[in-house]
């Protein structure tokens, strides 16, 4: 598989589990339904990161696509561990 493909299919994945992520239905006034929805978010993105670190490990992944695409899920991971903390000290 060729590297355009390879990332072309990572987006078209990371797209698909960004739209099922959003239509998980869940009462934002009620912190474990919040907190169950993050932690499945995180759990995805954990999925993600090792996809990634496997795809570019064999080739698939050329290194500019690989750091970009690894930052933005190591972020989004970050802001939802602090989110998670935030409900956890409530």
């Amino acid at each position: 598989m060729g590297k355009v493909t390879c990332y072309s299919l990572i987006s078209f994945f990371m797209d698909s589990i960004n739209q099922n992520h959003n239509k998980t239905i869940f009462n934002p006034s009620n912190s474990q339904d919040t907190l169950d929805a993050l932690e499945r978010r995180k759990s995805l993105l954990y999925k993600e990161i090792q996809y990634i670190d496997a795809e570019y490990d064999i080739g698939n992944l050329d290194k500019d696509d690989y750091n970009l695409t690894r930052i933005e899920l190591v972020q989004e991971t970050s802001d939802i561990i602090a989110k998670i903390k935030l409900i956890l000290s409530n």
